[in-house]
């Protein structure tokens, strides 16, 4: 069985490695992210096509930080195997042979088998790890810490 791994994915470099804030919802408009560092600036991490499970996103689930603690040497490795990273901006990653993906298979309905291009996502906060399992990325919205107030 092949071991999940991480790939840095770092579609904004607007946010700095201190998320102090994260704030998830889920309606009939879509799954919302919003996410704050440190400095105040923020980025809303927005799911809102039907995907083929006739809903925004296959499945999503967070997770405190200690319970996801797995994660921490394969993030190290991906960051150290990327060549193009902004390192004082936060990595998202997308994840390989994922576990979150292979417990979806498991389900008594289409998997990764009849669309095998649906992705992992993962977004970090200094609190805890929310996963999303989608065929699509998401949009960034980003608003620096000028911008809000």
């Amino acid at each position: 069985m092949n071991e999940p791994k991480l790939h840095v994915w770092q579609p904004i470099t607007e946010l700095t490695n201190d998320i102090m804030h994260a704030d998830l919802s889920f309606s009939d408009k879509g799954l919302y992210l919003k996410l704050i560092d440190i400095k105040g600036n923020e980025v809303s991490i927005i799911y809102d096509q039907i995907s083929v499970t006739q809903d925004y996103v296959w499945t999503f689930r967070y997770t405190g930080e200690v319970v996801r603690s797995d994660l921490g040497k394969l993030a190290i490795d991906a960051v150290n195997k990327s060549e193009s990273i902004d390192e004082k901006s936060l990595c998202f990653y997308k994840m390989s042979n994922s576990d979150l993906i292979k417990w979806f298979d498991g389900l008594p309905w289409m998997g990764s088998e009849e669309y095998p291009a649906v992705e992992h996502h993962i977004y970090c906060s200094n609190d805890g790890i929310f996963e999303v399992i989608s065929e699509y990325e998401p949009k960034f919205i980003v608003k620096k810490k000028s911008e809000t107030e």
